[in-house]
């Protein structure tokens, strides 16, 4: 009888644990299969220095929403964005004007730390603009999690530029800056500009999965002597030299940018970039 009665238990917790496992998964919200997990805000050997987790607003007091914005009228600088799923997400929208009126068809969403006239590469200027840098800090540990498209013709990225206080301070870190027709490879790159004091280095990081398939994290180590990447918390690169004053950092989605390819007609807008979170820490 006790053994009968333990069979019918058994069948009976057999019967209704499907009913259980579907109230758990409609509660519960796992991360999709290919998704890295976000780290803790907390990270050990490091203070958690300034950090936005995007859950429905940008930070006034870390972002400005224009691009560059004394290269072009102020209205054609302004970022797409939205939230969904307690992200940010950047878009390139097909009512959305392009970057420059002179027929050039680039299309650009992005927000940035700080800005100034003439900030990065000395373009030609449209017009002059306040300095107003909101974060602009010299080394540390600066990390996303995001996504982006996997499109001909586009590209995302996560990058630095010196504040230019001298025209000397102006080298770029692309932390990571994915064109869109190489899935699975970005490019990881130190651009002098004008410092006499940095080596142009840049290369391509192949990393074994497709960055538009889910969300990874992305990650630059800033100290004196080395620019270090970090992809999913691994160290990817070392470059023996970094850039040795204040930087502003940008998050951006690209259209037409002249060098990612040509762009499918038939490929739907909204193109996107999607953003978990940046955190930047100090030692």
């Amino acid at each position: 009888m006790n053994a009968r009665a333990g069979v019918r238990r058994l069948i009976g917790f057999a019967a209704i644990w499907p009913l259980v496992a579907a109230a758990l998964a409609g509660t519960a919200h796992p991360a999709a299969a290919a998704d890295v997990p976000p780290n803790p805000l907390q990270k050990p050997g490091w203070t958690l220095d300034r950090h936005d987790e995007f859950t429905g607003a940008l930070d006034p007091n870390l972002w400005i929403t224009n691009y560059l914005e004394s290269r072009t009228p102020e209205w054609r600088s302004r970022a797409r964005y939205g939230f969904r799923n307690d992200a940010l997400v950047l878009r390139i929208d097909n009512d959305q004007p392009t970057y420059y009126a002179n027929g050039d068809k680039m299309k650009v969403s992005s927000i940035q730390t700080g800005q100034r006239t003439g900030l990065h590469k000395g373009s030609p200027q449209d017009h002059t603009i306040p300095t107003v840098w909101k974060y602009a800090p010299k080394y540390g540990y600066f990390e996303i999690r995001g996504r982006t498209s996997a499109r001909s013709g586009l590209h995302a990225a996560f990058w630095t530029v010196g504040k230019q206080d001298t025209p000397q301070q102006s080298a770029e870190i692309d932390v990571m800056e994915h064109p869109g027709r190489t899935p699975r490879n970005f490019n990881y790159n130190l651009f002098k500009w004008n410092d006499p004091n940095i080596q142009q280095n840049t290369q391509s990081v192949g990393v074994g999965f497709d960055l538009a398939g889910g969300m990874h994290i992305y990650a630059l180590e800033w100290t004196p002597t080395q620019i270090k990447l970090y992809v999913d918390n691994k160290l990817t690169r070392t470059v023996n030299q970094s850039p040795a004053y204040a930087s502003g950092f940008l998050l951006g989605i690209y259209e037409n940018a002249g060098w990612t390819g040509d762009v499918d007609p038939n490929d739907p807008r909204p193109k996107e970039f999607v953003v978990d979170y940046f955190r930047a820490y100090r030692r």
